[in-house]
């Protein structure tokens, strides 16, 4: 009987994927670059609907659209009580974003820990061999949006 409640307890405690939310977001920071984003950057919004796929990415007055993949991937990387929790990650459909002064090639974009926060990420890819998005790093661009 406790082997089946445990079972119980931990199959419910398992990793939930941090899914993407449809919303407006604003630019929140830059990740895993010692920069400073320009004030056309910092401005900027991403507005991300999820049903039908659409991202609209506004900079300086300028709306650019996108389409998000269909097929979501999963990043790990979101601490969890067991291990990692994944979080959505989708492509978008052109080869590279400039936004301002950043060039973001084979552009992503992920939902962020923790679970509610309200926060996506632009980045740039490739995927990795899973799928997921890669570390933010000095190569690899990141900005991150929150919630309005």
């Amino acid at each position: 009987m406790r082997a089946l409640l445990l079972l119980v307890l931990f199959a419910g405690c398992g990793p939930q994927t941090v899914p993407l939310t449809s919303a407006t977001y604003a630019f929140d920071a830059l990740r895993g670059r010692d920069a400073t984003p320009s004030a056309t950057v910092t401005a900027s919004t991403l507005e991300l609907d999820v049903l039908t796929r659409e991202v609209k990415l506004t900079l300086g007055g300028a709306t650019r659209r996108f389409t998000l993949s269909e097929k979501s991937t999963v990043t790990e990387g979101c601490p969890g009580n067991f291990g990692s929790m994944p979080q959505d990650t989708r492509t978008l459909d052109a080869p590279n974003v400039q936004l301002g002064e950043f060039l973001i090639d084979a552009p992503m974009v992920r939902a962020d820990c923790p679970q509610g926060s309200g926060v996506v990420v632009l980045q740039s890819g490739p995927a990795t061999s899973s799928g997921g998005a890669p570390a933010c790093s000095d190569e690899i661009v990141c900005l991150s949006y929150r919630k309005r």
